[in-house]
């Protein structure tokens, strides 16, 4: 049977759109989007969802005609991996701040409601950000009224593992994995009975061509209270100008190999403290397993360079054999979620607000 689907995908300056019938895309596009100083997601709603309208009837398909809609979870606290139909309880989640991490993907199941109402149909969101299952005890931290919860790649880490599983000719939760997302930021995940169990994100792990990671936390704290700088100076340092960028002036990893190439140290010394970063976080992610790690895979746009996966490797092969798989695949990995939904593969969850609620709550 053949299902089409639209792919919403929302990020900061654009909300990239798809339409799949199964496994093919039949047309995509970004429509671009420049939010205003302070302007809220809520505020954002209107232009975005008409936006993709603006998509489909440029691709002349009628709402009417679609099976269903699938759209990237947003950063809200709580979820699990898979697929989760947008009700009325986690669309009201998706837009409120004691629950999300305020980001623009958390307006994709919004918007998917909105307009899968309007046919009679169902909004999904798909692996979302802060999808994961960490046991209480990886959830502690040193400050009582700080919960530790996940947030990583998990949209393309976890369709890499699936990947990896069944070109192995294995289930998923058989197998042990670290997977790495390497693009403008760095995350690294492991996987246990096919889970996401722990995980390391873009804000507290390596730094990244955008993203400083995280360091020391003294200095940190001084730095936010020097005056030198506001709130949302500093968060664009740690989030967009930092990282490589904030070194070289670019987060273009052809670039950076190129400065390299022409006997730039600088650049070198960066590339190498990146990828020691990053073995070090799959290192810290085996103790997970106990040592005991199937495989570690690379992904992202970053493991199209032979040079940083090569260094990886020589850092952490003997932890377990190394598997590259370029690229981020989202928009297809969204597809393929909701393929597994609509043919009864994979059962969609409901979400409820107690599971925000105990997501936020103290462990202890």
């Amino acid at each position: 049977m053949a299902y089409l689907q639209l792919i919403i995908n929302p990020g900061s300056t654009s909300t990239k759109l798809a339409l799949y019938q199964n496994e093919e895309m039949l047309a995509s596009g970004a429509q671009p989007y420049q939010a205003a100083p302070g302007e809220t997601l809520a505020a954002q709603l209107s232009a975005r969802t008409e936006s993709v309208r603006q998509f489909l009837r440029e691709h002349n398909v009628a709402l009417s005609q679609l099976d269903a809609i699938m759209c990237r979870g947003g950063m809200l606290w709580g979820l699990r991996t898979g697929g989760y139909r947008v009700n009325d309880a986690l669309a009201a989640a998706l837009l409120n701040e004691d629950y999300t991490s305020p980001h623009a993907s958390d307006l994709g199941g919004v918007i998917g409601k909105t307009l899968a109402d309007e046919a009679g149909i169902r909004a999904y969101i798909y692996d979302a950000v802060t999808a994961a299952s960490l046991p209480d005890f990886a959830r502690i931290t040193g400050f009582p009224d700080i919960v530790r919860n996940s947030s990583c790649h998990v949209l393309n880490m976890r369709a890499t593992a699936m990947r990896f599983a069944k070109e192995q000719g294995r289930a998923l939760d058989e197998l042990r994995l670290i997977v790495v997302h390497m693009g403008g930021g760095i995350s690294t995940s492991a996987f246990a009975g096919g889970q996401i169990v722990d995980s390391i994100g873009d804000d507290d792990g390596p730094f990244s061509p955008e993203r400083s990671g995280f360091t020391q936390i003294f200095p940190i704290v001084k730095l936010c209270y020097s005056g030198k700088y506001t709130y949302a100076e500093m968060k664009d340092k740690m989030r967009g100008n930092g990282g490589l960028k904030a070194y070289l002036g670019t987060s273009d990893a052809r670039e950076i190999e190129a400065m390299i190439d022409a006997g730039n140290e600088k650049a070198k010394l960066l590339y190498r403290a990146q990828a020691y970063q990053i073995s070090k976080s799959i290192g810290e992610l085996s103790i997970v397993h106990k040592g005991r790690t199937d495989a570690i895979l690379l992904t992202g746009g970053l493991a199209y360079s032979a040079r940083m996966t090569q260094m990886i490797s020589d850092y952490t092969a003997f932890l377990a054999p190394i598997h590259v798989f370029p690229g981020e695949n989202e928009m297809q990995a969204l597809a393929e979620g909701g393929l597994r939904i609509l043919r009864g593969e994979e059962e969609a969850k409901e979400f409820s607000l107690a599971e925000a609620l105990r997501a936020t709550a103290p462990v202890i």
